[in-house]
Formats: C-alpha cells, sequence, structure tokens
C-alpha cells in the first residue's frame, strides 16, 4: 500500500484553497486559503499562477503530488448505456461522446467508469486536452504533480459522502457557491446523477440569491425525476459565498429545509484551530478536502 500525506488544491476564481490529509489518521493537519488578485489580469491561469507561487512560500507541502480540480462547466458529463456484448467499451463511449463535444472528439481527453458494478451504464467526462494541457503546465511550473485532475462537483460528492455516510442513500443536492456562480450537483448512493450552473451579479442580496438558486434545483430536480423521489433531497450547501452566513440562513428559508456542508464532520481536524475559526473558513476548504480523499483512493 502506498502511504503518506495527500494535498486537495482547489483553485477558485478569487481564491486557492489548500488541505493536507493524513490516510493514517484520517485527520486534516494543514489548510490555506490564499486570495488570487484579478485586478492585474483575466487571465485566470495566470491570476492563479501568482496566487499559487505566494502560497508556496508560507504553506509546506510534504511532497510535490497534489490532487487537483478543474470547473465542470468546461466539461462535457454525460452517461451513457454500452452494449454488454461490447468487448472494449472505450470505443463506444468515444463514439458517443463525438455527438456530444464542439469540434473533433480528437480535440479532447476522456474518461469513464461503469456506474455500478455489473452495470451497462457508464459515466464519461471530456474535457478540451489543450486546457487540461494548460493547467498541468502551470501546477508543474511550480514544482508540483498534478498527481490527479478531477472535476470540483465530483470531490464535492467525496467529501459529501465521508461526513454524511448515514445521509448518502437518499438524494442530496450539493450547493457549491461563490460570489457570481453556483454549482448545484445532484447525487445519490455516493454517485453523481447530474448538475446545474447558476451566475448573477456580484453582490446579489440573499434572499434574492436564494430565489435564484431555488429556481435552477426545480429545474434540475425535474429533469430528472425519474431517477429520484421529489421530496426525499436532502440540501448542503457551502464555498466561499456561505462564509456570510446571512446566505445560508436565506438558502434554509427558501427551500424549507438545508445544512452547511461541513468538510469536519467525520474527516478529524488537527490544524490547530479552534471550533468556532474551523467552521468560519470551513466553507472555503470543501473541495480541497474532497480531492485530498480522492488522491487517498487513489494512494490504495
Amino acid at each position: 500500500m502506498k502511504s503518506g500525506k495527500i494535498s486537495g488544491l482547489d483553485i477558485q476564481k478569487e481564491y486557492i484553497s489548500i488541505a493536507q490529509y493524513s490516510p493514517e489518521e484520517n485527520s486534516v493537519d494543514l489548510v490555506a486559503i490564499q486570495p488570487i488578485s484579478t485586478e492585474k489580469s483575466t487571465d485566470f491561469l495566470k491570476n492563479a499562477s501568482d496566487g499559487l507561487k505566494e502560497l508556496k512560500g508560507k504553506f509546506k507541502f510534504t511532497k510535490p503530488d497534489v490532487v487537483c480540480s478543474l470547473p465542470s462547466e468546461n466539461a462535457i458529463i454525460k452517461h451513457f448505456t454500452i452494449d454488454s456484448k461490447a468487448s472494449e467499451p472505450s470505443e463506444d463511449i468515444e463514439w458517443e461522446l463525438s455527438q456530444q463535444v464542439i469540434g473533433s472528439i480528437e480535440e479532447y481527453s476522456f474518461d469513464f467508469q461503469p456506474v455500478s458494478l455489473n452495470s451497462e451504464e457508464y459515466l464519461a467526462v471530456a474535457y478540451r486536452t489543450k486546457n487540461v494541457d494548460a493547467f498541468s503546465s502551470m501546477i508543474k511550473n511550480l514544482k508540483l504533480n498534478p498527481l490527479i485532475i478531477d472535476l470540483d462537483i465530483f470531490a464535492l460528492i467525496n467529501v459529501f459522502e465521508a461526513n454524511y455516510r448515514e445521509a448518502i442513500s437518499q438524494p442530496a443536492v450539493l450547493i457549491h457557491a461563490e460570489s457570481e456562480k453556483s454549482r448545484l450537483v445532484l447525487t445519490v448512493d455516493g454517485r453523481f446523477i447530474d448538475y446545474e450552473t447558476s451566475e448573477y451579479a456580484y453582490g446579489t442580496e440573499p434572499d434574492s440569491y436564494a430565489g435564484l438558486i431555488y429556481e435552477e434545483y426545480r429545474r434540475l430536480l425535474g429533469f430528472n425525476s425519474g431517477k429520484i423521489q421529489a421530496g426525499s433531497e436532502g440540501i448542503y450547501f457551502t464555498g466561499s459565498l456561505f462564509t456570510q452566513p446571512e446566505y445560508g440562513d436565506a438558502v434554509v428559508r427558501r427551500f424549507g429545509k438545508g445544512e452547511e456542508l461541513y468538510p469536519f464532520r467525520k474527516v478529524d481536524s488537527r490544524i490547530g484551530v479552534n471550533e468556532a475559526q474551523l467552521k468560519t473558513y470551513a466553507s472555503q476548504l470543501a473541495i480541497a478536502v474532497g480531492l485530498a480523499l480522492r488522491g487517498n483512493a487513489y494512494n490504495r
């Protein structure tokens, strides 16, 4: 078995967060959050590189391997049913994806996995290769090794599954909110079902925000009405917007339920801060913790 501490690296538009996870102790022992300046450039990778370079001067990586993520809204994510008689599903999946992408399938990198054991249904993800390569090069130029490049929404499912195991058999909508964009992820039994992205103006008031997100939530459930039992889903929210408690309160009022997706509910924290301080920043760490947990699965 491979061992060692694993760092999850989450790069958002306005900040970078890192969580270093110890599989042996099931605990996060180091975290860091670094603001990213967007004033000098509109180039996301340039801003991310500058922010990560600054963060590297403060955060002591145990080893250069990191698990990081790309934004899901730039990916093609599809479920496909493949004939069980197919000896090599990759060819069928590549053909199916070629019908979904803009341009040629040769411009994309893709991966897939069966939804469950002995299943004919596969979850496939495609991403423009040039974007993956540019992101990977940015990480490598800073002397880090992108061991895994995942999608941010899958990291959310990882952190939910690790901390709310008693609830994963029921459908859940995970809301990850930043200042101008939210992702709503529908999951059940630890599996990805579907997601929606919502954009809004910076500084949108809490009640207006909750109304916008509620409409996206209704649309998401409507698209998947045959897959879940309406009304049984839990609502969990996280992301930097929810460091302002009034946004979480507005979501609970509008939905009639909901709670913060807390990444340290079952995963232990040994970072040397009290519970109140930890809760202040937890919403900015959820994806980073989920990525570190993904690395733990890879290391087994």
